[in-house]
């Protein structure tokens, strides 16, 4: 696993302790378009081409499984928050559905640990039964997803489907990663299950691309009328700062 609160003063992923990756690569093969018309490609699989190659010798679209992993947050004494699948979607439809289980047999039996699994397949979460210290959460839809161009309404069609599925979740905190926040998504939040709520704004490596100021009030307001928690990713130029997370969180 990899530590998030660097010493050097470095954050890394601000709202976790740990990554861990039993499962790496992906196949979303997910773009993001920019405002300027540039087209940028999900900072996970630039780093795995460059930085983290060597752990990647068949390209980020292939498969790893690595379970000489699985038992690494039985090692970590102190309650953490781990995000579980930082550099892979763990509900990838790649990925075997007994990998899946073994990776949350870990989860239940290292019960003192919150984990935080994001995916952009939300279908396959309803094939799963999830241990009571999972938080499950979906990513905003990207501008491209499979090569493919995702229009506006596509992308709106996909948000509505995501939180219909969370709504049917038995699991303590359903969530949502909006970054970057690259349309009024506010609307379609309005009576969602949300607990949890992350915002972004768009990046090209070190160039930011601030959201619409409208679009961050709108979706701020709509949140905070339901009681959803809110958390400022580091980019995000916005005042008041917000770093929430949602009440169930454990003091960690």
């Amino acid at each position: 696993m990899n530590k998030q609160q660097k010493p050097n003063g470095g954050r890394g992923i601000e709202w976790t302790n740990f990554t861990w990756n039993p499962v790496q690569g992906c196949q979303h093969a997910c773009r993001w378009e920019m405002p300027d018309g540039s087209i940028v490609p999900c900072y996970v699989e630039v780093i795995a081409k460059r930085v983290a190659q060597k752990a990647y010798p068949h390209g980020f679209e292939h498969h790893y499984w690595n379970p000489q992993k699985l038992d690494e947050p039985l090692k970590v004494v102190e309650p953490s928050k781990i995000f579980l699948d930082s550099m892979s979607d763990l509900m990838g439809d790649w990925v075997p559905d007994e990998q899946i289980e073994q990776v949350l047999d870990i989860c239940r039996q290292a019960t003192w640990h919150t984990f935080q699994l994001l995916t952009k397949n939300a279908p396959r979460l309803l094939e799963f039964d999830f241990p009571p210290n999972v938080w499950v959460g979906v990513s905003a839809p990207p501008s491209f997803m499979f090569g493919k161009a995702l229009s506006l309404n596509q992308q709106k069609r996909m948000v509505k489907r995501q939180l219909d599925i969370l709504g049917k979740l038995d699991v303590p905190v359903r969530w949502m990663s909006i970054e970057p926040l690259s349309f009024d998504i506010a609307p379609l939040l309005k009576g969602s299950p949300l607990e949890w709520a992350i915002i972004g704004a768009a990046t090209n490596g070190k160039r930011v691309y601030q959201p619409q100021p409208t679009w961050i009030q709108n979706v701020i307001e709509v949140l905070d009328e339901q009681g959803t928690a809110i958390f400022f990713k580091g980019n995000l130029d916005w005042t008041p700062w917000r770093e929430e997370f949602p009440e169930i969180a454990l003091e960690l």
